[in-house]
């Protein structure tokens, strides 16, 4: 978190009112999360135009007038809340603090203000996200987008394409290598998850080891998740569980909850150091994993 979903959700919420206004002032309470390219200064955001707003991977970009662009990462915990003068809010990141929770936070760490009266919140209660402010010629330079892979819907990523990247990692489990962001950019431990269970295939078979027709169905389960989520909601997951009553996420975060394709429990195992959650029926292994690469989570 925040992943694909999350970040595009809030790229395209805030395209429909960010855009146009002004920055007034710049409160940064927390040093080390804006890291301004040499010869810039938080005190150059002053004055500039937000011109619009773009993604890339998990990362959102916004552009400025006269060439000066933020970039921001948000990691796990960010989150971005927009108040404008009325009140309205525009949300999105990871939902805690929970989403209309009085502002600034304990845990807010710049405050964009604007001319009309509206502020931009960014939040991280784990002090892990970033913002870059940079020319937006650099933009492409930065570290944060080096070597990220392809978009998920990206037309040049033809299931042949994407077979064959699986075939780089060929020994690495499938799970472990939906969240190489040099593979595939934007998907994440959920939303990984989700695709591997709609595509029926286990977390732990070797990338390697995917027929062309398992590797088509896996690209066409991540656009569906992603699309979904987008359109409909994304996943609700607080402190590792699922927000009951809710559809969506299906199986991560809610392990000993039946599975909703065939009622079998959910179960939690650990890849790569990650919690990873399956449906054991519908996601067989069909061949043995490597010894030491997953066991089951005792806490599931």
């Amino acid at each position: 978190m925040p992943e694909y979903p999350e970040v595009e959700t809030l790229r395209r919420n805030l395209s429909r009112t960010l855009p146009g206004r002004v920055i007034a002032a710049v409160d940064l309470r927390l040093p080390k999360l804006l890291q301004p390219a040499p010869g810039l200064d938080p005190a150059d955001l002053v004055g500039r135009t937000v011109q619009g707003l773009r993604r890339r991977g998990k990362v959102l970009i916004i552009d400025l007038s006269d060439g000066l662009s933020l970039v921001l990462h948000l990691k796990l915990t960010g989150q971005i809340v927009l108040v404008d003068a009325s009140g309205q809010v525009v949300a999105g990141g990871h939902p805690v603090p929970a989403f209309g929770s009085p502002l600034p936070h304990k845990a807010t760490h710049l405050i964009l203000t604007f001319t009309d009266g509206s502020r931009l919140f960014l939040t991280d209660l784990r002090q892990f996200a970033r913002v870059f402010l940079v020319r937006t010629v650099a933009v492409p330079a930065l570290p944060v987008l080096q070597g990220l892979g392809p978009d998920p819907f990206d037309p040049d990523l033809t299931p042949e394409a994407f077979a064959r990247r699986l075939r780089q990692r060929a020994r690495a489990p499938l799970k472990t290598v939906l969240l190489d962001q040099r593979v595939l950019a934007g998907l994440g431990n959920i939303y990984s998850d989700e695709a591997l269970f709609l595509a029926g295939l286990h977390p732990l078979r070797p990338a390697g080891q995917l027929s062309e027709a398992e590797a088509e169905r896996l690209l066409q389960a991540i656009r569906e998740v992603l699309t979904y989520a987008v359109t409909y909601g994304v996943a609700q997951v607080i402190n590792g569980r699922a927000v009951r009553g809710r559809p969506f996420p299906r199986v991560h975060g809610r392990a000993g909850e039946p599975c909703p394709r065939c009622g079998t429990p959910i179960v939690k195992i650990t890849v790569g150091g990650r919690g990873t959650y399956l449906c054991p029926r519908c996601q067989p292994l069909a061949v043995p994993a490597p010894a030491g690469v997953g066991h089951a989570d005792p806490s599931s």
